[in-house]
């Protein structure tokens, strides 16, 4: 018996599972699915964030600067 007869037979059920879509020659249409869920969380999330107060902005400058207090 050959390495790949017996290691189809270690797998199981969920190594089978996962490799369904390499051997289905479909790994591209699950790369994209993944990659478009992955975008469209990560859209929500950034369209559904609070927006960040004025007062509270980011500061811009070098480490020896520091901004002059507001009146």
């Amino acid at each position: 018996m050959s390495a790949r007869a017996r290691r189809g037979v270690v797998g199981g059920p969920v190594h089978r599972m996962l490799s369904l879509p390499a051997r289905l020659h479909l790994r591209w249409l699950v790369i994209a699915l993944v990659t478009g869920i992955a975008v469209l969380l990560y859209a929500r999330v950034l369209l559904g964030a609070q927006p960040m107060p004025p007062s509270r902005g980011p500061v811009t400058g070098n480490a020896t600067w520091s901004p002059s207090p507001s009146p």
